[in-house]
């Protein structure tokens, strides 16, 4: 069955992931498997920050004391928190719950290896974050996963998935996104996709670029009628966070490439104040997805 894997490394705000969880899988008619998982290897490595310090070693038996605490809570907590929901909010989603001591990559490619559809559900709360001191860098899942990711904030639980923003670069992998989009909200109604692109030159090769891969996008995606939008902004990441700021889209569609546009834009402090703060969940594809 098609799967939604809720990724959870942390109680904080664990109801209203839950609850997220529960309302996207209900909307997209898929499973939902949360799997509450740390990765305490890759915590006592010390890969995760970028200088030493002096506190470091205390510092990380102190915080991996907590985790250890919270781990082994989880599991009721989970369970207590989906029977306390469907008290609530009657519905008939399939779900399964897990509490796991492996990377969280392994999680994911255990699931994928096993129910092969799968869209990754996780937070943009990373609770890994400032509990040392130093510049923390948790292995960016995003672009090791071979499955779609949803972000979903961590402090809203309500969502419509009716009305996609898809920030193109005008690639070939982008239309097969799209139609990986449509395929997902099949059966879903009023369902609107609105595909955004930034031309930093008006020139007539840009203007040709991108008119032909409209006609592409309407003659390849099914589910929906795609309107198209696009700015004219030097800096991509500003053209996409005016337009957000003044359209307000149910879902922020990005394709985070390998090399080239998207990766200057995922890089940048813009954007990733997007995927950080925008209060709606923010669906990313990696071109691996679809090698």
């Amino acid at each position: 069955m098609k799967t939604n894997l809720l990724l959870l490394d942390t109680l904080k705000n664990m109801e209203t992931l839950i609850t997220s969880g529960f309302a996207l899988s209900n909307q997209l008619k898929r499973k939902l498997k949360i799997v509450y998982v740390l990765d305490f290897g890759w915590m006592r490595s010390g890969e995760f920050v970028g200088v030493a310090t002096p506190d470091y070693q205390p510092n990380v038996a102190i915080s991996e004391a907590q985790f250890r605490v919270d781990y082994e809570a989880a599991e009721a907590e989970m369970k207590k928190t989906v029977a306390d929901l469907l008290k609530k909010i009657p519905q008939s989603v399939p779900y399964e719950l897990e509490v796991a001591e492996i990377s969280r990559l392994m999680v994911v490619n255990d699931t994928i290896e096993k129910e092969k559809d799968v869209i990754l559900l996780m937070s943009n709360y990373n609770s890994y974050s400032g509990f040392v001191t130093g510049a923390i860098s948790y292995p960016n899942i995003i672009e090791k996963v071979d499955c779609p990711v949803i972000i979903v904030p961590d402090d809203t639980s309500t969502f419509s998935m009716s009305n996609f923003l898809y920030a193109t670069a005008l690639h070939a992998e982008d239309l097969k996104a799209m139609r990986h989009l449509s395929d997902m909200v099949e059966g879903t109604e009023n369902k609107n996709l609105t595909i955004f692109h930034n031309m930093e030159t008006t020139d007539f090769d840009s203007i040709l670029k991108w008119k032909g891969f409209k006609d592409m996008a309407k003659g390849s995606i099914k589910n929906f009628s795609p309107s198209f939008v696009h700015s004219h902004e030097k800096d991509v990441s500003k053209g996409l966070q005016k337009h957000l700021e003044e359209n307000e889209p149910d879902v922020l569609v990005i394709m985070k490439e390998e090399k080239g546009f998207f990766e200057d834009l995922f890089s940048s402090s813009e954007t990733h104040y997007v995927v950080t703060h925008f209060n709606k969940p923010v669906l990313v594809y990696h071109e691996s997805n679809f090698k």
